[in-house]
């Protein structure tokens, strides 16, 4: 019997090792085509070049100076910290709401609220148009990021809710029974415990809204362009050996933004293990 145990802890080793060589051969698949843009932005020709010639940084200078694209960049980082700071806030204070009630309302709840995700973009851009239209809020930050919050505040539910439900209720009590009020117990009690969920939320909430290109496309205006909008025009009407450049600013980013949680998270475990 023993024998055939250690018979069978090589085969399962072997075969683990061989399910990862696979997945990450998928992976790197799957990314090499977006990490060729890394190399290709440092061309200087007038053609794309996977490895280029003459290495420099003139598609960079290029884009920095032309006013469309700082805009558009701008425009999009306002909107994506707009959204993230206003679907923290409602998403953080709809987890505590559902937290209190019951199981079966707090499933029909979450269900609805994460309902967004589930809809098609082109039906929430669609039918967002037709209301903003009437507002006048086609062409504005405030409509783009209103929409946007609709769709990244469903990720900041889930993660909030899921760390909540992990909490115990004793924490709360005890703290009310020593005298501290409500919003005291969330500063010094609730807070704590759910600052990484919501770390990560901002993360996912930041990056649903930076690089959203449907329903940006039907609420910006002809002035008004998100980068992901502006880019994806420039593809389709101008194609120019700057794609590449502004294709890895809006990959390098995000990454910058994780960077930033990953160091806070770590930060943060330092702090509660001291």
């Amino acid at each position: 019997m023993s024998a055939e145990r250690s018979s069978l802890v090589p085969r399962s080793s072997a075969s683990r090792a061989v399910l990862g060589l696979l997945g990450a051969l998928v992976i790197i698949f799957l990314l090499l085509p977006v990490l060729a843009v890394i190399p290709m932005s440092f061309n200087d020709a007038s053609r794309f070049e996977i490895i280029p010639s003459a290495p420099c940084l003139a598609q960079y200078r290029a884009f920095f100076a032309d006013d469309r694209w700082t805009d558009a960049l701008r425009l999009s980082l306002l909107v994506a910290l707009g959204v993230t700071t206003l679907a923290l806030v409602l998403g953080t204070l709809g987890a505590l709401g559902l937290a209190r009630l019951g199981a079966k309302v707090r499933s029909f709840l979450e269900a609805l609220f994460v309902s967004p995700q589930i809809v098609p973009s082109i039906v929430i851009a669609a039918a967002s148009y037709f209301v903003f239209v009437q507002l006048g809020l086609i062409g504005t930050a405030i409509g783009i990021g209103l929409v946007h919050t609709l769709v990244a505040m469903p990720f900041v539910i889930l993660i909030v809710g899921s760390r909540l439900q992990s909490m115990s209720g004793e924490l709360a009590e005890a703290s009310s029974s020593l005298g501290a009020g409500p919003i005291t117990t969330f500063r010094r009690v609730t807070l704590p415990h759910i600052s990484i969920a919501l770390i990560g939320s901002a993360l996912l909430a930041f990056h649903a809204s930076f690089d959203e290109v449907v329903l940006a496309l039907f609420l910006s205006g002809a002035r008004s362009k998100t980068l992901p909008v502006r880019l994806w025009d420039s593809i389709l009407f101008e194609v120019t050996p700057s794609l590449p450049a502004i294709s890895t600013i809006v990959l390098i980013i995000p990454l910058c933004i994780a960077a930033l949680v990953w160091l806070a998270n770590v930060a943060m475990k330092r702090r509660t293990s001291l």
